[in-house]
This record gives structure tokens, C-alpha cells and sequence, in this order.
């Protein structure tokens, strides 16, 4: 497990802390693979009865790093944000977000597969896929709409609108 991935269990409560905040959350594919891990334990586990998702200090996540991304992914076997993705969005038992400060791109996207979401007043949604050139990932060009409305997500995915 990445140092930048923190987890701490009380009282049946697993919380998974994305701890990188010189790079404001920026998440590696190290990352992913400890988040894809922690996910898939906490699915099969008896002990843990809920899973809280949290940024450090004053970020949720900007989203992927970039600069490891361009690194490209191992060739030995399923890549991490997909194992992530996977587990996030089959996840059988509860999943909360405690969104503490900007959530950016896949930050927003795991929040549609939660199953509650916890805002500070500090907390930011923002979607720049469009300016990146990407294309939104795991159903969120689905999911946001139902969640939020056709205008919202639209203004959001297309405009990169900044919510607070």
C-alpha cells in the first residue's frame, strides 16, 4: 500500500483518506491500486459495516495526476484505475464521501457511486474533461445527469461549470 493512501477503522467504520496534499490529492496509479485494494477488502469484509471516502487537509482530490499518467499503465494485468472503478462502482455495501474541498474529475466521478455525500462548505465539484480533451469515465456523462439534472451536468461536463 502508497503512503498516500491512509486507513483507519473505528467502531466498524473503515475511513480512507487520499493523503497527498503537496500535489492537492492528485491521484497516482500507486493510488489507485491501494484504493482498488482497500475497496475490494472492505466488500468482503464482516467487520467493517461502512467505508467513508475523505481527502487530507484541504482538498478531496484533483483528480488524476497527470504526469503519471502519461507514464502509462503496467502491462501486467487490469489496470489500478480500472480495478478502482471497478470496486467503487460495484461496491455492495455503503459508501460515503466526506468531500472536505475541491473535488476534480475522477473526484466528482467516484462521488456518483457513493451512496451518500457529505459537502463541507469548502467543498467545490468541477469537471474538466472537455479541457483536458478526455472523455468523463465510469458512466459518470450518465450518472451526473441523473443526479444532478440534463442542465446542471450539461453546464458541468460541457462548460465546466464550478459548483459549490
Amino acid at each position: 500500500m502508497t503512503e498516500n493512501i491512509k486507513l483507519h477503522t473505528d467502531q466498524r467504520v473503515t475511513t480512507m483518506t487520499i493523503a497527498r496534499p503537496e500535489k492537492r490529492n492528485a491521484i497516482t496509479q500507486d493510488m489507485y491500486a491501494a484504493m482498488a485494494d482497500a475497496l475490494e477488502d472492505y466488500a468482503q469484509s464482516d467487520a467493517v459495516r461502512a467505508f467513508v471516502i475523505t481527502g487530507a487537509e484541504d482538498y478531496f482530490t484533483s483528480g488524476n495526476d497527470l504526469q503519471d499518467f502519461a507514464k502509462g499503465t503496467r502491462s501486467d494485468g487490469v489496470p489500478p484505475v480500472i480495478r478502482f472503478l471497478t470496486a467503487i462502482s460495484t461496491c455492495p455495501k455503503p459508501l460515503i464521501a466526506a468531500v472536505n474541498g475541491p473535488a476534480i474529475g475522477v473526484g466528482v466521478t467516484m462521488l456518483l457511486h457513493c451512496d451518500l455525500i457529505i459537502a463541507a462548505d469548502t467543498a467545490t465539484f468541477s469537471t474538466p474533461f472537455v479541457q483536458l480533451g478526455l472523455v468523463p469515465e465510469a458512466a459518470s456523462s450518465l450518472l451526473l445527469p441523473a443526479t444532478v439534472g440534463m442542465a446542471v451536468a450539461n453546464d458541468m461536463l460541457l462548460a465546466n461549470r464550478v459548483l459549490d
